[in-house]
């Protein structure tokens, strides 16, 4: 591909883009794992309620409680993260991609970045699009809105630098 490419396309951040990022970047749940925190203070508050180790039980039923909201945390994970992602301030927007030959840019209404091919550590392809590995930050990018000749290009530059 030749050093002057450039390409320019625009994406709505909304409710379906939300959810297509969660799905394709999020680590599955795995059962006991997932679960440890919210059994930990589950079995704290029982503790300190039932052989009352305090003169008030209320800091046992606090983690009682605490048990439920992190066990709630861990079931709605993904409604809850659309949820907030949906209701922020650059929810709705629209979002200007470019990517060139010096890397990739996202501009919209409240940021504008740009990440050079050189700090880009991988390119991870999902099914649905792509997770560009920066340091320990990923960012998400959909297919959907890319054509073949961007995808070609965005592999063949990684695989360069």
């Amino acid at each position: 591909m030749s050093k002057d490419f450039e390409f320019t396309t625009e994406y709505p951040l909304d409710k379906h883009f939300f959810e297509e990022c969660y799905d394709q970047t999020s680590r599955p749940v795995t059962f006991p794992k997932s679960y440890l925190k919210g059994l930990f203070f589950l079995v704290f508050g029982v503790i300190v309620v039932k052989f009352e180790l305090l003169p008030s039980s209320y800091l046992g039923w606090f983690f009682i409680v605490l048990s439920v909201v992190e066990f709630l945390n861990v079931f709605f994970k993904k409604s809850w993260w659309v949820w907030r992602q949906t209701y922020s301030t650059g929810s709705g927007s629209k979002v200007i991609f470019k990517v060139d030959s010096d890397g990739v840019s996202y501009e919209s209404n409240a940021t504008q970045r740009t990440i050079t091919w050189s700090e880009i550590s991988q390119l991870e392809q999902t099914e649905r699009g792509f997770i560009l590995h920066i340091g320990k930050q990923r960012q998400y990018l959909s297919k959907s809105c890319l054509n073949e000749d961007v995808i070609a290009f965005m592999i063949e530059q990684c695989k360069q630098h």
